[in-house]
């Protein structure tokens, strides 16, 4: 569990949403430096609004996780993270109890002449539960009153045991704890944001788990959209650079086909915030050279980018009418905070 910050006010995204409108959605999350694609801000608005566990797929380093983070952050929200894995286990998900202190208790209790069966019965109390990330989500929202924000993130990992452990959760909104009863909360109006994210990659998530979902699918960033990210995430970065940047990473992902494990949206912001930290202000070979490491991620990859070192000055360099017009514009506009175009 990630805290919020006791000392400022939390927003609740729901009523925000409710009363101000999408563009109210979508200026919070700008103002925790995130740029939402259209598409996605109407299906976040849905799931929101009726209260659903929504599931974001896309590939990597498109700002999934930025954008489940950034709405907590955005809304100082607590956050419950969970990360996909193979090893997870009931008690990582949903709850496990403290059998030390169990035993410990129970033998108190038989020395203070208590008897044995009902020193076992009071074994299985809350004080001994210890609960999960995603059941502990779900109790805090019983418990508060602003929602938090449950991420799943890498839900592609979970094993199907795992799947089939959230389903009652994400159903129902409370789990069975056997010798004990039902944690969570059933009012749904009160239900956590549930956001699960997932690369698509290992192995396709069941349709009982989907069913509890809405879906939406986070597109890589189209030029238009990564010069407004770049901007809000590296605020000092002058337009120049913004472009340069812009123009190197798509020419990486259109023109040069021999590098399969193109560089995402997390590569640009990671590549733009080093370069305005070290006060780099151009991009030429000798520089790009330097920086390679942000955009390669294999050995094969580092050796093909620096076999196209001036193709990338050039395409660094070289005027684009578009990328420019979208820098000039979004450098001028500095209240636009989402795509309208679907």
């Amino acid at each position: 569990m990630i805290q919020k910050n006791l000392s400022k006010p939390s927003i609740n995204p729901r009523e925000a949403l409710e009363h101000d409108g999408v563009d109210a959605l979508a200026d919070l999350l700008a103002g925790a430096g995130y740029i939402i694609q259209r598409r996605a801000l109407i299906d976040l608005a849905h799931a929101l609004r009726n209260r659903k566990p929504l599931l974001i797929e896309g590939p990597r380093g498109g700002g999934k996780t930025a954008l489940a983070e950034s709405l907590a952050q955005a809304c100082n929200l607590t956050s419950f993270y969970l990360q996909g894995m193979d090893d997870l286990t009931i008690a990582d998900v949903l709850y496990s109890w403290d059998r030390e202190a169990q035993t410990q208790m129970v033998r108190q209790e038989l020395a203070a002449g208590i008897s044995l069966s009902e020193a076992q019965a009071k074994q299985f109390s809350r004080e001994y539960l210890i609960l999960g990330e995603a059941l502990a989500a779900f109790n805090y929202a019983d418990t508060n009153v602003d929602p938090p924000v449950l991420i799943l993130d890498e839900a592609d990992k979970l094993t199907e045991k795992i799947e089939d452990m959230l389903l009652q959760l994400l159903g129902r909104g409370c789990a069975h704890v056997p010798r004990f009863g039902n944690i969570g909360v059933r009012d749904r109006p009160r239900w956590p944001i549930v956001i699960l994210l997932s690369n698509d990659i290992r192995h396709d998530l069941s349709s009982p788990l989907r069913s509890r979902c809405l879906y939406t699918w986070l597109d890589p960033p189209a030029p238009r959209e990564e010069v407004r990210i770049l901007h809000a995430r590296a605020p000092r970065a002058s337009p120049d650079l913004v472009g340069s940047v812009t123009r190197l990473i798509n020419c990486i992902r259109r023109d040069m086909p021999a590098v399969r494990d193109k560089p995402g949206l997390r590569e640009s912001i990671d590549l733009i915030e080093a370069l305005v930290r070290d006060g780099v202000g151009a991009l030429t070979t000798d520089v790009i050279d330097q920086y390679l490491c942000f955009l390669g991620k294999r050995h094969k990859e580092l050796l093909n980018l620096r076999q196209g070192l001036a193709r990338l000055e050039m395409a660094a360099c070289r005027a684009d009418d578009e990328i420019n017009e979208w820098v000039e514009w979004g450098f001028s506009h500095e209240a636009y905070v989402m795509e309208e175009a679907a």
